[in-house]
């Protein structure tokens, strides 16, 4: 433990600048979203703007009055944490720290000083986990904290339960622990820190087309259970502060097989020269 602490310090303060920018962002992106619906005049200045949209664009952005007639303020709020904005920010994070701190590292042959000390490799690997939990932390605080200040801030016409944004962040935590431990096993595989990342972009891009479309096209809705976000839904941590338990599972197991096989390629691997 004593070695662990500082290699992920050492870790997180390498990209401490971009970190904190890309965090910064997703707060002042969930604030915005509270300062728009109270401009258009609360929920129903909301739902009035929805009812002229053609339903084609209705679908395709997931805005069904039926549903936000029902939910309310919450209802809109919880598309804040389903935009793709949303999606990039927070992914450039987690893929951009376990592919830099990992394949990076191999790439540049930096990770060959850790291991020239007394060091095993399970614990060098186990920094790189422990940084990404510290940063799947962040990832699920940043963006209900900032959602909380707008709220607290424009205080848009419409009821709210404050006490929900703790299940949202859960929700939030669990996929990007996900993502995480994926990319963490394409990093300790790869031996550059570009490959990794073109990995994590594919399987992410190919993970939310499945999960966007499969309600438009029945081919896809075979395979959505294979989409990580087919088991995260702020809708319903967010308006009804529930958390269904095989998403809890499904998203926790996943980051969990991610992160022990990253560890054994990892620690059977040779390292590139």
């Amino acid at each position: 433990m004593t070695a662990l602490v500082p290699m992920t310090r050492r870790l997180l303060g390498r990209g401490l600048p971009g970190l904190l920018a890309l965090l910064l962002g997703i707060v002042l992106f969930e604030l915005i979203q509270a300062l728009v619906v109270d401009s258009f005049g609360g929920t129903e200045g909301l739902g009035s703007l929805l009812d002229t949209l053609p339903p084609a664009i209705r679908t395709l952005a997931r805005a069904q009055p039926e549903f936000l007639a029902v939910s309310g303020l919450a209802g809109y709020l919880s598309f804040g944490f389903t935009h793709p904005l949303y999606f990039v920010l927070a992914c450039a994070v987690v893929v951009g720290f376990a592919c830099r701190s990992l394949a990076g590292e191999m790439e540049r042959g930096t990770i060959q000083l850790a291991l020239s000390r007394p060091v095993s490799r399970a614990r060098v690997y186990g920094a790189r986990v422990l940084g990404l939990l510290i940063i799947v932390a962040a990832l699920a605080a940043g963006g209900p904290l900032g959602l909380l200040a707008g709220l607290l801030y424009a205080r848009p016409e419409g009821e709210f339960v404050y006490a929900h944004l703790l299940p949202t962040a859960l929700a939030s935590g669990l996929l990007f622990w996900a993502i995480g431990g994926l990319t963490l096993l394409g990093s300790a595989a790869a031996n550059t820190s570009g490959r990794a990342v073109a990995w994590a972009i594919a399987g992410l891009i190919v993970s939310y087309f499945v999960d966007y479309f499969a309600a438009l096209w029945g081919l896809l809705e075979t395979f959505e259970f294979l989409s990580v976000f087919n088991y995260y839904d702020p809708a319903q941590t967010l308006v009804n502060g529930r958390l269904r338990s095989i998403d809890v599972a499904v998203l926790g197991t996943v980051g969990l097989v991610g992160v022990l096989g990253g560890l054994a390629v990892f620690v059977r691997r040779d390292l590139p020269a």
